[in-house]
């Protein structure tokens, strides 16, 4: 076997060369981890956090009405409240945790123990509180409506209101300055307000956009905008730090920290993207946690943050600097990596007789050959782009971290199974899953019921044009677009002027009164009950067009045996239209896999996740959080779903032919 030297040799220098660049790869792609997971879990979605120096325990929030206290990764104790918890303050002065309540109420437990020492009422959503300095006063930033709110002061002795300020644009964050008299507010507005405890307002800054969250660091407050900008000032609203994250991913920004110094300040967003800037404003880290970002707090040089997939993170701000230049070293040697290794293959190929003359081989057919290929190119092109490229390409980049921010190959990390673990790991997957299962069983009883019987009453009204008349009328409603159709329900169902609560209030059943789509017990119910009475055009065609070719002599001969109109249905005609029922089913299947334009128009997958489907998971990792590789990861497993319900009905049709 001839063997060419020269290729032999550039094979050999371009291994060599790979395997320096893999090693490479592999050392600075260590130093590129910012984070790191803290190693306490709630097993419900985190709300909001407080941290005591002295005792180093965290105290933990969550909208699954839980309060967790954790000193390193051991749970002290976990109470339950009515509602989601909105804020937590440590009073270490009265040992006590301030905790307010999305139930309406202001809970005082020990911190030691969890203990509930009091409870101050004030029947409105809490968005913030803050306790004055000497610890007799709670002030309470609540909405009670889209435009209206309040800023409530209470006494913590005996929970009396001592001042209620009504405002006309709803609040954010309320915080108490030093003197304990004035308050700093924020407001969807962009205001930063300076009130006394009266209400009498003392200063005001204005923001361009809607500021989102309040939170008091040392002698400094900070609060975030919509927009991505920040300010940092103190207590009588001198700025004295502003900046605005990048924000590349079109990220909704939600929530703002800075570390104990106030040196670096950190950006969280719904997405879980969070843009870390330095002293000098200018931004350092760009990181990802998967999760919606509720609160981010400093401790000492680390950055807790914590947010809706049950995950607690902290950043190490010190060593921020070094970790852009390794992202970038790390993606020079994966290039690298990738051309010495392509280098080594061709070289190979080249150095062997046989493998070189079978590729010169193969070369020379396609290029004689060439005028077929070139008029197949086209058609072929297209067939791909337009048919296989979208298939391939989802089951490729589910097993990568694809996303707004790693968008070239030099990004794109192959990561395995972890996108289908985190379908699993951050619950709103099994959750959709839960959901389309029921709402599928109910689909296909409907689709099983008031179609077949609507079909069955017009295919025996005697006469044709009467027959005409109703299959037009019932057929009719096919023209009207889901979305009219969604957005009449969401009127039907509107708690205020809808068409269901204004029944039951005209039958003196007000205590059934709901708000349908904002109550979590209800508001499913409500999605599948949508449509009602459920004569789904397609369905009653289908149906009907089955009854027809059953032929009317099948009918007659049963008659003239003695079959009743009941048994003519049940045992003749119902089994005859097996095969329409068998389509019927299937098409139900894939369609409620694949469809959530009924929930995205109605609720948007709330409240909560009270209505969350996998296909609005996906869309919304599209759409709106940029999550591309697990939204891929996502369209595979429906993609399977989907294949083996049309598998299965299928089988069960060609048995019965």
């Amino acid at each position: 076997m001839k063997v060419n030297k020269i290729w032999l040799t550039i094979a050999l220098i371009s291994l060599i060369l790979a395997g320096l660049s893999l090693v490479g790869f592999r050392v600075y792609n260590s130093r590129t981890e910012g984070i790191e997971d803290v190693g306490i879990t709630t097993g419900g979605q985190n709300s909001c956090l407080a941290y005591d120096e002295e005792t180093g325990i965290m105290y933990v929030g969550t909208h699954d009405n839980m309060l967790f206290a954790f000193k390193g990764d051991k749970e002290l104790f976990r109470v339950t409240a009515g509602g989601s918890f909105s804020e937590l303050v440590i009073r270490r002065e009265q040992d006590l945790l301030y905790c307010g309540n999305e139930d309406g109420n202001v809970y005082a437990y020990s911190l030691s123990d969890g203990e509930l020492k009091k409870t101050i009422t004030v029947n409105r959503r809490i968005v913030g509180i803050d306790i004055s300095p000497d610890g007799t006063r709670v002030a309470v930033g609540a909405n009670t409506g889209s435009s209206k709110a309040n800023i409530l002061v209470y006494s913590t002795e005996d929970g009396s209101e001592i001042y209620n300020n009504k405002a006309t644009v709803t609040v954010a964050g309320v915080k108490y300055c030093k003197d304990g008299e004035t308050l700093i507010s924020i407001n969807k507005r962009g205001e930063i307000d300076l009130l006394r405890e009266n209400g009498e307002k003392v200063g005001v800054y204005k923001t361009n956009y809607s500021a989102l969250q309040l939170v008091r660091n040392g002698d400094m407050y900070w609060t975030v905008c919509k927009d991505g900008s920040y300010y940092g000032f103190d207590e009588s609203l001198n700025i004295l730090r502003t900046g605005k994250v990048s924000n590349p991913m079109s990220a909704v920004i939600a929530s703002i920290g800075a570390d104990e110094e106030n040196g670096h300040v950190v950006v969280g967003s719904n997405e879980g993207f969070f843009f870390i800037m330095n002293a000098h404003d200018r931004e350092v880290y760009t990181g990802d946690i998967d999760s919606h970002i509720t609160a981010i707090r400093g401790v000492g040089r680390t950055v807790i943050m914590t947010g809706l997939a049950d995950i607690i993170k902290q950043v190490h701000v010190d060593n921020l600097e070094d970790i852009n230049g390794n992202i970038r070293k790390t993606g020079i040697f994966r290039i690298s990596l990738i051309v010495f290794a392509i280098v080594f293959l061709c070289s190979m190929v080249m150095t062997f007789e046989w493998s070189r003359k079978k590729t010169l081989r193969f070369l020379k057919t396609v290029w004689r050959c060439r005028m077929a290929y070139i008029m197949l190119a086209p058609t072929l092109i297209l067939i791909w782009l337009f048919n296989y490229r979208g298939i391939a390409t989802a089951f490729i980049r589910a097993f990568t971290n694809w996303s707004k921010t790693n968008t070239t190959l030099a990004q794109i990390d192959f990561v395995g199974l972890d996108n289908f673990k985190r379908m699993v790991t951050e619950g709103y997957f099994l959750i959709g899953i839960r959901n389309m299962v029921l709402i599928t069983v109910t689909g296909i009883i409907k689709v099983l019921t008031m179609p077949i019987l609507v079909a069955w009453l017009v295919y025996n009204i005697r006469g044709n044009r009467r027959k005409y008349l109703h299959r037009f009328l019932f057929v009719l409603p096919i023209v009207v677009p889901g979305v009219i159709g969604a957005m009449t329900w969401q009127k039907i169902y509107d708690p205020s002027i809808g068409l269901l609560n204004e029944v039951l209030g005209a039958m003196h059943l007000d205590s059934l009164k709901r708000v349908w789509l904002g109550d979590a017990k209800t508001a499913i119910w409500a999605v599948i009950f949508m449509g009602f009475p459920f004569v789904q055009a397609m369905a009653f065609l289908v149906y009907y067009g089955g009854l027809i070719n059953i032929g009317k002599d099948v009918e007659e001969s049963a008659m003239i045996d003695g079959a009743r109109k009941r048994d003519l249905f049940w045992r003749i005609q119902l089994p005859l239209i097996r095969p329409q029922l068998s389509i019927m089913i299937t098409l139900h299947i894939i369609g409620t896999i694949q469809d959530f334009n009924g929930i995205f128009i109605l609720t948007g997958g709330g409240p909560g996740t009270a209505t969350y489907v996998p296909a609005l998971e996906l869309y919304l990792n599209v759409a709106q959080f940029g999550r591309y590789g697990y939204a891929c990861a996502l369209g595979v497993v429906l993609f399977i779903f989907t294949m083996g319900a049309t598998l299965i009905s299928n089988r069960l049709t060609r048995e019965r032919g």
